[in-house]
């Protein structure tokens, strides 16, 4: 038996045991500003979009002006910079953590 805590180990679960159980976490995702004002200092937009927003399956991420980001139990925002932020719908995200990678 192989228990893995996120879709990340899985791979290896599957690959190492007979009897793999994969589990992904069930809150809104958490967010880190000053983390995320830093790495997008350090990459910038196009990173942002091509690495993380585009691999989303189903469009959880947008990038919105920081004025215009919605609040609410299901959303979990993060400002990139003074202009941007990130907004995230919940209820939407299959927890594929392709924005992770």
């Amino acid at each position: 038996f192989k228990f893995s805590g996120c879709p990340n180990d899985c791979m290896n679960s599957v690959q190492r045991a007979d009897m793999a159980i994969i589990g992904t976490w069930r809150d809104n995702m958490r967010t880190d500003e000053e983390l995320a004002r830093k790495w997008f200092a350090k990459h910038g937009m196009h990173e942002l979009v091509s690495d993380v927003i585009s691999r989303c399956p189903t469009k959880t991420i947008q990038i919105k002006p920081v004025d215009q980001v919605k609040s609410g139990p299901t959303i979990s925002s993060v400002k990139l910079d003074d202009q941007n932020a990130l907004e995230i719908e919940n209820r939407d995200c299959v927890r594929c953590m392709h924005c992770l990678n």
